[in-house]
């Protein structure tokens, strides 16, 4: 099963056809899956709380949208569906995530090589394939601009943690690696012209130079971190020139977001407790004829995780996800002793946040990009927290 892992995550960033990885899961994980689970293989502790509240979640998601929906059956039972499919989604992570807790090093440089190789390839992509027209878009599941910051981000800051946790020296291929993924997931994501990734890069990594300036202030480190972001301004001003790029940003306004919100909220669903349904069209909804086709606003999801989830599944719903946040972030506050370690895990989990504020509309869903940007680095703070379980004492000292 780790093996399938790493082929898997290889999938996500350099299979040559968007959909492969996709493929994959389904036609790999998935029997693996349920070989391992007829055979009581699968490792997984079923009274793990965070796990119990997120299968009531998918399965009140997928069955309450065909008493509470409206719109064709057909997107009712691709909810349903979808309910399935993270399902298996979880449980594999669940197989999978113990292994990367308990070899957080090999794990690190897996996750930054894949930064670094994402990001290079969708760069020369931009750069040789789409002659630098458009946003930067990658292979695999980096083919969408917004997908491909996320999932880069969210890669390179897992390998960031578990490289740099406690401190210990680092090898010289591992700052190599650590830099170089660094200055290609930075020109990557400001190539995509994504602005929530962007915008979420530029605090993550004021965030991590904080922690650095209280942690160790060395002069070598700010040097490296000014040399590192020059060169990566210097590569934009000379693919864009003056304010061109800034002035690209700012065109495209707010997209229609404060709009799309507001149509949501003026034109709720017929209980609040239960929303919509998961499966309900958003051009079957009140706010669409209302609203948003007459302002000439498009007719899609809300964008923005907590509101997508209120809309979708109600106050019900919603709680169920504020629960599934409240225990990860318990787990960090109960079971993370070291203070530095915690504000990190925190780190992680308010990268998430952030691009999942404008994007995402909900956490179940069909073998998507957001497993990979929101699932995966969640359940890995998880099971960080649980990592006590999972390691000898010996090697949570450092020592491996």
């Amino acid at each position: 099963m780790p093996l399938l892992f790493v082929i898997w995550l290889f999938l996500t960033v350099l299979s040559p056809h968007q959909d492969l990885y996709k493929v994959f899961f389904h036609g790999v994980v998935i029997p693996s899956l349920l070989i391992i689970l007829f055979a009581r293989r699968t490792g997984v502790n079923w009274k793990d709380p965070f796990l119990l509240v997120s299968l009531t979640f998918f399965a009140y998601a997928s069955l309450s949208t065909f008493v509470v929906g409206f719109g064709p059956m057909d997107e009712h039972v691709r909810a349903f569906r979808w309910g399935v499919e993270i399902t298996f989604g979880l449980l594999a992570l669940y197989v999978w995530l113990p292994y990367v807790v308990k070899s957080p090093r090999w794990w690190a440089s897996l996750f930054l090589w894949l930064a670094l190789m994402g990001a290079l390839a969708a760069i020369i992509k931009f750069v040789f394939y789409l002659g630098l027209q458009g946003r930067l878009g990658g292979l695999g599941a980096l083919h969408n601009p917004i997908q491909a910051g996320s999932i880069l981000l969210v890669y390179f800051a897992l390998g960031h943690f578990m490289l740099t946790r406690d401190g210990h020296l680092l090898s010289k291929i591992e700052k190599i690696l650590l830099v170089a993924s660094l200055v290609s997931v930075c020109l990557a994501v400001l190539l995509s012209e994504s602005r929530a990734p962007i915008g979420a890069m530029i605090l993550y990594l004021i965030y991590l130079a904080a922690l650095q300036l209280f942690r160790k202030p060395d002069m070598r480190d700010f040097l490296a971190v000014g040399g590192t972001a020059a060169a990566i301004v210097g590569a934009m001003a000379l693919l864009y020139g003056g304010n061109d790029y800034l002035q690209q940003l700012a065109s495209r306004g707010m997209s229609y977001r404060l709009d799309i919100w507001a149509g949501y909220l003026e034109y709720p669903p017929n209980s609040w407790w239960f929303g919509f349904g998961a499966g309900t069209p958003p051009e079957v909804l009140p706010a669409a004829e209302a609203s948003w086709i007459p302002n000439g606003v498009p007719v899609t999801h809300a964008h923005n995780l907590f509101l997508g989830t209120l809309a979708e599944t109600g106050i019900i719903g919603l709680a169920f996800l504020l629960v599934m946040i409240g225990l990860v972030v318990t787990g960090i506050a109960k079971r993370i002793v070291g203070a530095e370690e915690k504000i990190r895990l925190l780190g992680l989990l308010g990268l998430v946040f952030l691009l999942t504020l404008t994007g995402s509309h909900t956490v179940i869903s069909s073998i998507k990009a957001v497993w990979l940007f929101l699932w995966i680095p969640v359940v890995f703070v998880w099971f960080w927290t649980l990592r006590h379980r999972f390691v000898s004492p010996t090697r949570r000292s450092g020592l491996n």
